[in-house]
């Protein structure tokens, strides 16, 4: 369920964008207390905020930046229930669906346009979506769930 959930996201992030140009080299990086993995493109920036359970990647001439939280669904809520949850804590609007997970967009505290993914199940992705580039699709699609 948990691979297929990342593959929804996936999937809905390249109705999202579309992806430019021949791709980077990736490195796959994993964050065993998130609980995912990921194939960083070659010269993006990785910064971890274990605190936060959230890492952050910025691409290296710094027009897009993708930020992957992480935390476990205690409560066994369904998708929708969060996914309205964080939209509203983050003033979103236009909450969609696509296959397993849910799309909507806000902006961030400097009031930079953002397009945030919802998906998961028993781990809870939120993924925040900053600026275009060529890798963003590619890294998304990457993205699997580990115990």
């Amino acid at each position: 369920m948990v691979k297929k959930t990342y593959v929804a996201v996936a999937v809905a992030l390249l109705a999202v964008f579309t992806v430019f140009g021949v791709s980077s080299e990736a490195k796959t990086m994993t964050f065993k207390d998130l609980k995912f993995s990921i194939d960083v493109a070659d010269g993006w920036k990785v910064e971890e905020d274990k605190e936060n359970y959230t890492v952050g990647f910025t691409a290296p001439d710094d027009s897009a930046a993708l930020t992957v939280s992480s935390f476990e669904n205690e409560d066994k809520m369904p998708l929708q229930e969060i996914a309205e949850a964080l939209r509203g804590e983050l003033n979103g609007k236009n909450l969609t669906q696509a296959e397993d997970a849910y799309m909507f967009e806000f902006e961030n505290e400097h009031g930079v346009a953002c397009q945030g993914i919802v998906a998961g199940d028993e781990w809870i992705l939120f993924l925040s979506i900053i600026g275009e580039h060529a890798d963003i699709g590619k890294m998304i699609d990457s993205l699997e769930g580990i115990d």
